[in-house]
């Protein structure tokens, strides 16, 4: 059970990183805006531990959510729940 805990720690952490460079090397400095990176880097967070759940690639991660629409999934949910919390 550890080691699924571990996976899926790395697997988020990885997909934090992986959305947060993606976001950044699409935005000048004077369009970086941390409100629309944190939304990334919580998408990426939620599809990478997916995947060290499941011990995918990120290939295979990315093409798990893009098939499954996930990533749209994610974001509607994460921006529902940030709303209620007054926060956006």
């Amino acid at each position: 059970m550890l080691h699924v805990v571990k996976a899926i720690i790395a697997g988020a952490i990885c997909g934090s990183v992986t959305a947060l460079l993606g976001y950044a090397k699409s935005s000048t400095a004077e369009s970086f805006d941390w409100k629309k990176a944190r939304q990334t880097i919580i998408v990426g967070a939620i599809i990478g531990g997916i995947s060290g759940y499941f011990g995918w690639s990120y290939n295979k991660a990315e093409e798990w959510a893009s098939n499954m629409g996930i990533t749209t999934l994610i974001e509607y949910i994460k921006k529902a729940i940030l709303r209620r919390l007054g926060k956006e």
